[in-house]
């Protein structure tokens, strides 16, 4: 009698200790790496603790106790705590950084405006000289005739004076070279260009320096040429 009684009192002494707290201690980590500054909180028992610059906490649980881990930046992980859970000499815990979206980055392409002063503007501008009513640069239907291309030519030009007048008088405006000697024809059916885009591409080709230097030559060969491979570089900066 005395035996079995024992035998029932050690059994329930084993029981009540395996399920009494327990002080453990744990690591969280992240991708291999220590996470500091993560919060770990027992739903069984209310009581936290945090994880230090190693990554290692201590806190008192028992099997069957819930933990909650969690922190800034990081998705927030429930633990069920086993037997082998808290007979474990040091428990790791895993948990997985949150995605961070970056916010979107538009990126526009961009021609020289001024050659004098070297400034550009993005394709949104490109776009405001072709469809702004108010541009005179820009054909809007109230010529009757059509563009006038000695005129275009010699409003363009003015953008790009020489800041010395005394060559300023003896240089060739590219523009007025290309209005002198080519008809709007050559720009709709041999550039494919839209009567509106006109200006906007005679504006684009005195931009490149080597336009002033072939203006120059008063060769109609050479402009036609460095006409139609200035197209091809228009063509590929609206799309």
């Amino acid at each position: 009698m005395k035996t079995t009684f024992l035998a029932i009192f050690l059994l329930l002494f084993q029981i009540g200790f395996c399920q009494s707290d327990k002080l453990i201690q744990g690591k969280i980590t992240s991708e291999s790496f220590s996470i500091p500054g993560i919060d770990i909180i027992n739903l069984s028992t209310n009581k936290s603790a945090v994880s230090n610059m190693e990554g290692k906490f201590s806190i008192v649980a028992k099997s069957g106790d819930v933990l909650l881990i969690g922190g800034k930046n990081y998705y927030t992980k429930k633990l069920f705590l086993k037997e082998e859970d808290i007979n474990q000499k040091l428990l790791q815990i895993e948990i997985k950084q949150e995605i961070i979206e970056l916010e979107t980055v538009e990126i526009t392409k961009e021609i020289r405006a001024n050659l004098g002063e070297q400034k550009f503007v993005t394709t949104r501008k490109v776009d405001d000289l072709l469809n702004s009513p108010t541009n005179q640069l820009v054909y809007n239907g109230s010529i009757a005739d059509g563009l006038n291309l000695v005129q275009i030519g010699k409003a363009i030009g003015s953008l790009f004076k020489d800041k010395d007048k005394k060559t300023a008088y003896n240089r060739i405006i590219f523009s007025d070279f290309v209005a002198k000697n080519f008809d709007k024809t050559f720009f709709l059916k041999t550039l494919k260009l839209r009567e509106e885009e006109i200006p906007l591409y005679l504006e684009f080709c005195n931009a490149d320096l080597k336009s002033e230097t072939i203006a120059q030559n008063n060769n109609i060969l050479e402009v036609t040429d460095f006409l139609i491979s200035k197209k091809e570089e228009f063509s590929k900066l609206k799309n």
